[in-house]
């Protein structure tokens, strides 16, 4: 008999902090490739998985649509042969989270000014100048 390595998907699902539904329209969409299964027929999630899984996560929390997902996950399972389309997709994601990140740090500029206005006039103190709060 063989042995099947891997976690269940309930423990996929509290490692990832994804619910157990999620982790199955994952795998029917293929972003995993094909999942072992234990002799109950029940997938396991290998370490190759939930590495990818991690990478996935990441790459949807910070923006990165399904189908690009869908896409790098193709691509990883296509080997070195996709390697440079998934720096591609990798390298314009990147571009795109800095622009995301340097528009919040700007929006979390005016919060922290607003923060210290409204603090000033609790304090019966003049707001600080907004030029301040911006460097």
């Amino acid at each position: 008999m063989r042995l099947v390595e891997g976690v269940t998907i309930g423990e996929a699902s509290r490692v990832s902090g994804l619910p157990i539904e999620t982790l199955r329209y994952y795998d029917r969409e293929g972003f995993f490739g094909d999942l072992p299964r234990d002799s109950g027929g029940r997938r396991r999630f290998t370490a190759d998985a939930l590495g990818l899984l991690d990478v996935l996560l990441r790459l949807r929390r910070t923006g990165m649509p399904v189908e690009q997902v869908k896409e790098f996950a193709e691509q990883i399972r296509a080997g070195d042969r996709q390697r440079a389309g998934r720096l591609a997709l990798l390298r314009a994601h990147r571009e795109r989270v800095a622009m995301d990140l340097a528009q919040l740090e700007a929006d979390l500029e005016v919060i922290d000014w607003k923060i210290a206005a409204y603090q000033a006039a609790e304090d019966g103190n003049d707001p600080p100048p907004r030029e301040a709060a911006t460097g």
